[in-house]
């Protein structure tokens, strides 16, 4: 049986996948559009976030509760490929992929599995940077809600229900910079089930001009995983190897 926590780090990896994908749809009422419009722009603008066909994000992971520290690395090669691996002393490698086809997982105390359908749908949904500007069907519906404070500084909330999966995702984003500070969802934690999950945006980096949540704390059933990238590489050459199926 895989360690409540080894599921907890792989829920949290694709939360951070949600840092990237704040699309817009055009269903979507004026005033959440233009919401997820101001974001886009204050990340690094259409243009300039459209020439993007791969990332490879690199940095670091703990679990203050247990100790614990490791590596992380997310690549996506779009538009629908994605691969996170988390190195963990001691444990080994934590990996999650999907190849645009089939979803899968891989780490030392359950070995290899298919992903169940709410775990490829949550990669599918929260694939990354580019996936910014894909509004088509991203959300089926939205609205704005009171405003919030997040760390100090005032948020303009939106409510948004994912068009494949139907659930509702909650997101903060910040009324001086337009960037996304917080987001809270529901994760699916495979064997465990659903459970909720927030991650806030503690700081950005920026590469080429393209800003990125740096560092991030989530709260995944109660477990706080703090996450920290100093890399972002855009259109790296990946070799499809890297998403595909472990035979």
């Amino acid at each position: 049986m895989k360690s409540p926590f080894v599921r907890k780090l792989v829920a949290g990896a694709a939360l951070v996948a949600a840092a990237f994908s704040n699309p817009l749809q055009a269903a979507l009422p004026t005033e959440v559009a233009s919401v997820l419009e101001a974001s886009i722009e204050a990340s690094g603008g259409r243009e300039a976030i459209s020439a993007i066909k791969s990332t490879r994000l690199k940095g670091t992971f703990s679990l203050p509760s247990m100790g614990m520290n490791g590596t992380s690395e997310i690549v996506h090669a779009y538009p629908d490929k994605v691969y996170n691996v988390q190195e963990l002393p001691g444990m080994g490698r934590i990996e999650q992929g999907f190849d645009g086809e089939t979803g899968w997982a891989r780490d030392p105390m359950q070995g290899f599995r298919l992903l169940s359908e709410g775990e490829v749908a949550t990669l599918k949904q929260n694939e990354g940077i580019a996936d910014m500007l894909d509004f088509e069907s991203a959300y089926s519906s939205g609205e704005i809600l009171e405003d919030a404070e997040v760390d100090g500084q005032s948020a303009t909330v939106v409510k948004l229900v994912s068009s494949d999966t139907g659930k509702e995702e909650t997101h903060f984003y910040s009324k001086e910079s337009k960037l996304l500070v917080r987001i809270d969802t529901i994760a699916d934690m495979g064997p465990m089930g659903e459970m909720p999950a927030s991650m806030n945006i503690k700081s950005y980096g920026e590469q080429d001009g393209i800003l990125y949540p740096a560092k991030m704390e989530m709260t995944n059933a109660g477990m706080l995983i703090t996450l920290s990238f100093d890399s972002l590489e855009i259109n790296p050459e990946i070799d499809d190897s890297v998403f595909a199926t472990p035979q």
